[in-house]
């Protein structure tokens, strides 16, 4: 029976470390709450509370968003989305079928949203270097050819308890 013990800690070791690697060398690893105060967003739907937690996964990152709608009284959308850094990810949600995010730097990324097989948009991810603050910024989107919206900023900071 201790043999048996002995072979499953270590086989959980072996998983568990080299996500705990990951998630020591990833900045954006953690939860994070939108800071709509201090974001620039042209147009709100309403947006009362917006949390991401991104987790590291057997595959890349598993982020979990949830979002609260002031018109939706009180009722929360979860929803899951699945990435590994370099590859286009399939997207089980309406609107993208594959994510694709590239590290440009430690602290940077950009993710690129594609539908139907065309690219839909793009956004820049920035992590502070003291983990203060994440900022999400469109810098290209297939349906607003004005570019009105590339002025959005979407800013997060960690979530705290409470």
């Amino acid at each position: 029976m201790k043999i048996v013990v002995r072979l499953l800690a270590g086989l959980l070791l072996t998983v568990l470390l080299p996500l705990t690697a990951q998630a020591a060398d990833d900045p954006f690893i953690g939860a994070w709450q939108l800071d709509i105060a201090r974001s620039t967003i042209a147009d709100n739907p309403g947006v009362k509370s917006k949390q991401f937690v991104f987790a590291p996964s057997a595959d890349g990152v598993l982020i979990t968003e949830t979002l609260e709608l002031l018109a939706e009284d009180g009722k929360k959308h979860v929803s899951q989305i699945p990435y590994s850094y370099g590859q286009v990810t399939p997207q089980a949600g309406p609107g993208i079928d594959g994510l694709l995010v590239v590290k440009a730097d430690s602290h940077t990324a950009y993710w690129t949203a594609i539908g139907g097989g065309k690219i839909l948009s793009q956004m820049q991810v920035v992590v502070s270097s003291d983990r203060t603050q994440m900022t999400f910024r469109y810098l290209w989107a297939a349906g607003d050819p004005t570019g009105s919206r590339f002025n959005d900023r979407y800013v997060y900071v960690p979530a705290t308890e409470g």
